[in-house]
């Protein structure tokens, strides 16, 4: 049975008369403090003019599963998940950078696999300060930055950036949001073919604060005291150290003089131990131990 929650809508009639409360009933269907909340939220924030009312219902939808607990290692994969619901027609990116250890950490929904998303990645770690974005990633900013307002669309596709990490999948046009997190670079990143139109912006801005607000969630909870802290042996903190640097399997194995197999079964233990469903996930941990 559809909530009723016409109480709670009564100061968004008096913003916005283009959010009837009956379209809502229909299309919203959050438990009800959440939808108390998020709506509150909402008016704090602002109404935009160019959203319907099923934009409005969509977001609710989109912040109440943002608000289900995960840890910081759990973040990416679900963040990219729901914002690829939220903007069906983008590859999206959640990008966690930490300059100090050259530790990159890559979620996302592109088409990428196997030693082609390999070589991606590794060219992406390579040019990705060529982003015109980057710069704000270095001075506090924090949320929605559009990259069309920081750099012209002639310079912009002169760089190694654009040729090798944004023309390989089409894509012409980026929006992100900014997370801070110390000692990191943290950035959720929206990317089409065309471009963003003010709509679409103004959802992806609401949406934003509260992608910013998970992430921040995700980190305490992280930070909670952990039952026990693994035990690797030194091997296994040795194949560890190259997972770190990006290497993969046959690599690291040819690194430490042994089979692939060898490294496979290392890595199966780290994964194990560190109660980890991917490396990513298990060198994320290892690392804010």
């Amino acid at each position: 049975m559809p909530l009723c929650i016409t109480r709670y809508l009564h100061p968004v009639r008096r913003s916005c008369q283009r959010f009837p409360p009956q379209t809502i009933r229909e299309n919203c269907n959050v438990p009800l403090h959440v939808l108390q909340r998020g709506l509150q939220r909402l008016l704090l924030q602002g109404l935009s003019p160019h959203l319907r009312h099923q934009d409005y219902a969509r977001l609710l939808d989109f912040i109440a599963d943002l608000q289900a607990p995960v840890t910081g290692e759990d973040f990416g994969a679900r963040v990219v998940s729901l914002v690829s619901e939220l903007v069906p027609d983008a590859l999206i990116s959640l990008d966690q950078i930490h300059e100090g250890s050259q530790t990159y950490l890559f979620d996302h929904n592109s088409p990428l696999e196997g030693n082609e998303a390999a070589r991606y990645l590794a060219r992406l770690q390579e040019v990705y300060q060529q982003n015109p974005i980057y710069p704000h990633t270095q001075n506090g900013t924090k949320g929605l930055v559009r990259l069309s307002d920081l750099c012209s669309r002639a310079a912009f596709e002169r760089t190694d950036f654009y040729n090798d990490i944004f023309r390989p999948l089409g894509v012409k046009h980026q929006v992100t949001v900014l997370m801070p997190r110390d000692g990191w670079i943290t950035a959720l990143t929206i990317n089409r073919d065309k471009d963003f139109p003010q709509p679409l912006t103004d959802l992806l801005n609401l949406a934003s604060r509260h992608i910013m607000l998970a992430h921040r969630n995700a980190e305490l909870l992280s930070q909670l005291p952990t039952a026990k802290v693994p035990q690797l042996t030194p091997r296994e903190r040795d194949v560890a150290h190259w997972m770190r640097e990006g290497k993969r399997n046959g690599e690291i194995a040819i690194i430490l003089g042994c089979s692939t197999r060898t490294v496979e079964k290392h890595v199966e233990n780290i994964l194990y131990k560190t109660a980890s469903e991917t490396r990513g996930a298990a060198v994320r941990k290892l690392h804010d131990l």
